[in-house]
């Protein structure tokens, strides 16, 4: 292992040397590199703390050799419609446990098993909208968008409403991953129309949920907060401990925008149990980069590392592109806070960079705002004014006035 580490090192100071000169490389070492002894604060940690900073993600290459080794047992020994249902099956177990490249694999094989067989459509239709969700999960909003509209044309083929209204609840999904949250709205309301023709008080469920973070968004917490409990009530009954620790960590960003940071964290510590307990690993990295800025926000910078890291470590696993943003700009305010101002600026123009990528107008927003106070606090008020300006432009194009409020009153202060 330590072998491998240090010829990655090799490799990366080889680049450095064919791109740069000496003082660029040692100006880039200096600021970037050591980045650890930048960290301030308490090195005694409680023992939740420890245990969740020291915990040891899904080893993924077991899980995919496993999983390769059961579709090669399965194959001869069950006939199409039994091999297609255990690959759905494998499917949502690899994308609990993050390894999206092998669901690829596993939801394509359904579309390549099934084939034109009419007795299969369904579970066709339900494949192409788990890799509809893959691909958003991913930030590929083009092959997401593509997938989900192959899926409702089939659900609607087959009379399926209940498919349909999962695919415009997962488009939902899609625009307010990238900020379009008026879009994003519609197709929430749109799904819970279709399911007024059905009882369906699981999928309702996560409609609730999604239009409880919109609400969250917009500042309408009570509004948000009806959402979540009632999506609780109906996932604690059925014991679906994979939308729980989805909720609980909702409602922890929910009370992180109210300020109260102690029940903050106690919402995404049951978050992280309740991940835990069901090898939910996307929802752990979301929960990870949470605490993390609830202890930026505290100014305890060693813990707000500690869990950046550890996020990054998840989110690097499932290739949550997003949520890798959002941990740099994270980073970013804690090298502002610790005065480290160029450090600062290479981790917020780093998260601005990768959301402009993957055109997400909220993310973008947040980090322009970060850069606004970045450059507030070094002197540079020109460039201060027009990264404000840019976070301000985006709020008042979605109409959220408690940011709006904040922004302005921060412009006044330059």
């Amino acid at each position: 292992m330590e072998i491998n580490a240090q010829e990655n090192k090799r490799f990366l100071d080889n680049i450095l040397v064919d791109f740069f000169n000496k003082d660029e490389i040692k100006d880039f070492s200096n600021k970037f590199l050591d980045t650890k002894k930048n960290l301030l604060g308490k090195k005694t940690v409680r023992t939740t703390e420890k245990k969740q900073i020291n915990l040891e993600i899904n080893d993924g290459l077991k899980i995919n050799l496993q999983v390769d080794l059961i579709i090669t047992f399965a194959g001869p020994r069950l006939n199409k419609n039994k091999f297609v249902e255990l690959l759905s099956l494998l499917g949502r177990f690899v994308i609990t446990s993050g390894e999206f490249s092998t669901a690829v694999y596993i939801y394509e094989k359904i579309l390549d098993e099934a084939g034109n067989d009419t007795a299969l459509l369904n579970l066709s239709a339900s494949a192409m909208l788990a890799l509809g969700e893959i691909y958003n999960r991913l930030a590929n909003w083009h092959l997401s968008l593509d997938y989900i509209k192959k899926a409702y044309n089939t659900f609607k083929r087959l009379n399926d409403i209940k498919g349909c209204a999962n695919c415009e609840n997962l488009t939902g999904t899609l625009y307010g991953e990238r900020g379009e949250l008026s879009k994003a709205k519609k197709h929430f309301m749109q799904s819970l129309a279709l399911l007024e023709k059905l009882k369906d008080s699981r999928l309702k469920g996560k409609v609730e949920i999604n239009l409880g973070i919109i609400s969250n968004i917009f500042g309408d917490y009570e509004t948000a907060l009806s959402y979540y409990r009632r999506a609780l009530l109906y996932f604690e009954k059925v014991k679906d401990l994979k939308r729980i620790a989805e909720i609980r960590h909702n409602m922890g960003m929910l009370y992180t925008k109210k300020n109260d940071l102690k029940t903050a964290v106690l919402e995404f510590d049951r978050s992280i149990s309740f991940s835990m307990q069901c090898g939910n690993v996307p929802s752990l990295g979301l929960a990870y980069l949470s605490k993390a800025y609830i202890y930026t926000l505290q100014n305890d910078f060693y813990l707000a590392g500690a869990f950046a890291d550890k996020a990054m470590e998840i989110c690097t696993k499932t290739n949550d592109k997003l949520s890798i943003a959002d941990i740099y700009k994270t980073k970013g305010i804690i090298q502002r806070k610790l005065n480290k101002y160029d450090l600062s600026e290479s981790y917020l123009f780093t998260s601005l960079r990768l959301n402009k990528e993957l055109k997400n107008g909220l993310n973008e927003a947040e980090t322009s705002l970060e850069i606004g106070r970045l450059y507030k606090e070094t002197g540079k008020i020109k460039e201060s004014k027009l990264y404000f300006n840019n976070a301000l432009k985006y709020y008042k194009k979605i109409k959220a006035s408690n940011e709006l409020t904040g922004i302005s009153i921060e412009l006044s202060g330059i």
